[in-house]
């Protein structure tokens, strides 16, 4: 999640299945207004939300005012204004003068037309940015579009994806592309907008003339080994694994040596679930990010001073890096040299190598002016950051340990519960999306 001053200095079943529970069932084990914090450099505070799941209503003070499963929260330089992704309430909020209010969406399920700000009914939206021009762009995630706000009209449009949720468009007009999932947005410093297409496994980027292409990820025609395209008459093409009797004919399916057809057929457009690519181009190599109607958020993105794509990807437990000339790295976290499903992260190495650690679920990434990289470890329920030296730490949270607690006291021996997003402000102040506390926390001086 990128600070606004980057360049100025469905409900039920995708509930449960994303592991995000009701209202009803979650609620804060201390008061938001609980311990006076003070802003002393490693001190971590509530600064939006209760505790309490719900739908706030506005003009409350931040920490009086209820949230539902925060996914995102961008600050302005100075701190004063906090922009957050109200997730499972479909709206953006803001908090400015010591109110809140809200800024985009009437809270209700929707498909984000254009028009009004407050008119228009988003669903599940995961990521807020700043253009360069200074229009704030929206990850409008469960809507497979990125919408483009104006603050000074408060009206809204789409400016990439058409609604639709499959793959294609590369090499034409960003809104006229096909994503699937897209759960953040960033700008290089040649004001290009870079996209993770989450459920598409890419990384994609908009040109300045307005032309969208794949810029990590495989190619639309891809087919691993051991399949085949399959396209049945009238429908989109799948990809299956080969017979294993070569003289079995598979016109619209594969079939098996038995001469029974091969159920193991995924859409063209999702299946490149993997891990490669490393030291390589980025084109082509492969990722594991969920997909599907019931996936979490997974694979947040953001570019460094330098031109570095920080991803997660999340599935295979790393945090990954691209840099200017696409080349393609792990920058933290260690699991199996090839692609395994069944590989579920951990906790460990700290003090040591980040590219030796083990993460689990990574969500997001925090880019500090100073080179430091704060990582949302969703799954050990704290953030862990890199050094310049390239060496792991902890930063917040107890990993491992999944409540709510320590507000007014170190960042490192409070408690967090499953958060989805980081974010810096122009302070080094490192604000933390606590989504399962329903709570936006900030830790003062973490870039210090």
């Amino acid at each position: 999640m990128r600070q606004i001053t980057k360049f100025t200095r469905i409900f039920g079943h995708l509930i449960a299945a994303a592991g995000l529970t009701s209202a009803c069932t979650e609620s804060a084990s201390e008061t938001a207004t609980g311990p006076t914090c003070t802003q002393q450099a490693g001190t971590i505070c509530t600064v939006a939300g209760t505790g309490t799941a719900g739908l706030g209503h506005d003009d409350l003070a931040p920490t009086e005012v209820l949230l539902y499963l925060p996914q995102d929260v961008t600050p302005s330089d100075d701190g004063k204004e906090l922009y957050i992704a109200d997730w499972n309430n479909h709206r953006i909020r803001l908090v400015e003068n010591g109110k809140v209010k809200t800024l985009i969406g009437t809270g209700y399920l929707g498909d984000a037309p254009d028009g009004p700000a407050l008119g228009t009914s988003l669903n599940h939206p995961t990521h807020i940015a700043f253009s360069p021009t200074g229009k704030l762009i929206v990850s409008a995630w469960h809507n497979s579009k990125v919408l483009e706000v104006d603050l000074t009209s408060n009206t809204l449009k789409a400016i990439c994806g058409t609604g639709a949720r499959s793959y294609g468009g590369d090499g034409g007009p960003a809104d006229k592309a096909v994503l699937d999932l897209p759960v953040a947005v960033d700008y290089d410093s040649q004001g290009r907008m870079v996209i993770s297409d989450q459920a598409n496994q890419r990384i994609r980027r908009v040109e300045k003339d307005g032309t969208i292409d794949t810029i990590a990820g495989p190619a639309k025609d891809f087919v691993p080994d051991g399949f085949e395209k399959v396209t049945p008459e009238g429908a989109a093409p799948k990809l299956c694994k080969k017979p294993t009797d070569p003289a079995a004919p598979a016109p619209t399916d594969s079939r098996l040596a038995d001469g029974s057809v091969n159920n193991a057929c995924l859409p063209q457009s999702v299946f490149p679930q993997g891990f490669s690519g490393d030291g390589g181009p980025a084109k082509g190599a492969m990722m594991s990010q969920s997909f599907g109607q019931s996936a979490p958020p997974s694979g947040r993105l953001e570019i460094g001073p330098d031109d570095t794509i920080y991803f997660a990807d999340t599935f295979n437990h790393r945090v990954r890096a691209i840099d200017a000339e696409g080349m393609i790295r792990t920058f933290a976290g260690s699991g199996p040299a090839t692609f395994d499903a069944t590989y579920a992260g951990g906790y460990e190495g700290d003090g040591g190598p980040a590219v030796s650690a083990k993460l689990k679920y990574p969500v997001d990434v925090a880019v500090s002016d100073s080179g430091k990289v704060f990582i949302a470890d969703k799954e050990n329920s704290c953030v862990r950051v890199v050094g310049t030296d390239g060496i792991i730490d902890t930063f917040a949270g107890v990993c491992g340990q999944r409540k709510f607690g320590g507000d007014g006291g170190a960042a490192n021996a409070a408690f967090l519960n499953r958060p989805y997003g980081v974010a810096l402000d122009g302070l080094g102040n490192l604000y933390i999306a606590d989504t399962h506390n329903h709570r936006i926390r900030v830790v003062y001086g973490a870039d210090n």
